[in-house]
């Protein structure tokens, strides 16, 4: 225009191509509106990080004009990297078509990672616009693999009304001795004991103890920051101990709740079945060590009393770096709850910077052992050594059975 204006015929034959250029492309080389959908789906989305992942991503154009030049990238966490297919791609869309993009990859460690957003960018055929959609992204969870355990003996204050595998010191369906009675017209002839019955010329019936379940609380300490070298394996020794203990729980029918106590909290209040389980594994999947804000000891108070019957069962796992978990643990024992504590114990490092360094270690070991002997006496301590099957020391406790002191 201001060629046309200066009557300047040069700079008009200069500027007319370009000016055409742009004209061309707005009027038709590239669309008003750009509507793309997004199905994908990500196999397995829940998993225990021992297969492979696959993910597909089908991308839809639901406009009215056709879309050339398309990039498509989806974007993966740091931690993978396609072993199969591609997440990067190229294609050519007309009005309702699709295309797809399909990856593997091995699934990572522990954690929770975003899958996604996958960007869609759209240009021109000259290259001169650019229009950009960023579709949702998922999350991919690889939860801690529970170790096989094949029980630990609880002894809780409080039993559900559900058969189960606690003794309860009733009499009922049950699998141990309880008493012998007289027999009463019902009773099953294979609870007679003909001994009995022979010494006292009357039929005399074995009564059996009732097994029942209960309710269970896991609290998960995720405070290992001391142990700087060792923090990692400590942590994770701590998590695959919360998901063994809450499988076995599950599975032999009580009624499990969690809590994530740490910088990062959690909570999921106690159910029953499978699905409870697999809502406690995708807590942990992306639970994180480091240092609570709130006390733990005022944390697992509350939401005990909020969350759970009078004198039922606190599984708490802890390093008991944290002195201050002791008068927790009090106050629960006090308030009539059977209380169960798990200590994971970390490898020493095999070099120290300097001497200042091992000397801390020393007095935080000193300063761990007096914490560990005044849980004992309030409560049933299992310590867990880094390298010893957790079944092992779970099997220890029905022979050690410290006596409750408050």
């Amino acid at each position: 225009m201001l060629a046309l204006v200066l009557e300047d015929w040069q700079l008009a034959v200069l500027v007319l191509p370009l000016a055409s250029l742009f004209f061309l492309t707005n009027a038709f080389g590239f669309p008003e509106k750009v509507e793309v959908t997004l199905d994908r789906r990500i196999i397995p989305a829940e998993t225990f990080g021992d297969e492979e992942i696959r993910v597909t991503g089908r991308i839809k154009n639901n406009g009215d004009t056709l879309l050339e030049n398309v990039e498509i990238q989806e974007n993966l966490p740091r931690e993978t990297s396609p072993e199969k297919g591609t997440s990067h791609s190229f294609a050519s869309l007309r009005p309702g078509e699709d295309v797809e993009l399909s990856m593997e990859f091995k699934g990572p460690g522990r954690g929770h990672y975003p899958i996604g957003p996958l960007t869609v960018r759209i240009r021109d055929v000259f290259g001169l616009y650019l229009s950009e959609r960023r579709l949702a992204s998922e999350t991919l969870a690889v939860m801690p693999a529970p170790e096989k355990i094949r029980g630990t003996e609880l002894r809780p204050r409080h039993l559900g009304p559900w058969a189960g595998t606690i003794p309860s010191r009733t009499s009922g369906v049950g699998t141990e001795f309880y008493s012998l009675r007289a027999y009463v017209p019902g009773d099953d002839l294979k609870r007679v004991n003909w001994k009995a019955t022979a010494r006292s010329n009357r039929l005399i019936v074995n009564e059996m103890e009732a097994e029942r379940v209960t309710d269970v609380m896991v609290v998960l300490d995720t405070d290992v920051s001391f142990y700087e070298a060792s923090e990692r394996e400590l942590f994770e020794q701590s998590v695959k101990a919360a998901a063994s203990m809450t499988s076995l729980l599950l599975r032999q029918g009580n009624r499990v709740g969690l809590i994530l106590q740490g910088e990062e909290r959690g909570i999921v209040p106690p159910g029953f079945g499978k699905r409870q389980e697999r809502r406690i594994l995708y807590m942990l999947a992306a639970a994180k060590p480091g240092a609570a804000i709130i006390s733990t000891s005022y944390v697992m108070n509350l939401l005990a009393r909020l969350m759970l019957p009078a004198r039922a069962q606190m599984i708490i796992i802890s390093p008991l770096l944290d002195q201050g978990i002791t008068e927790g643990i009090r106050q629960l024992v006090t308030a009539g709850y059977s209380v169960t504590v798990l200590a994971p114990s970390a490898r020493d490092p095999e070099t120290y910077s300097s001497g200042a360094e091992r000397l801390a270690f020393k007095i935080a070991r000193l300063e761990r052992a007096n914490v560990l002997l005044a849980t004992e006496k309030m409560c049933t301590l299992i310590q867990w050594p880094a390298g010893v099957p957790l079944s092992r020391k779970l099997r220890e406790v029905r022979r050690i059975r410290p006596p409750i002191r408050i």
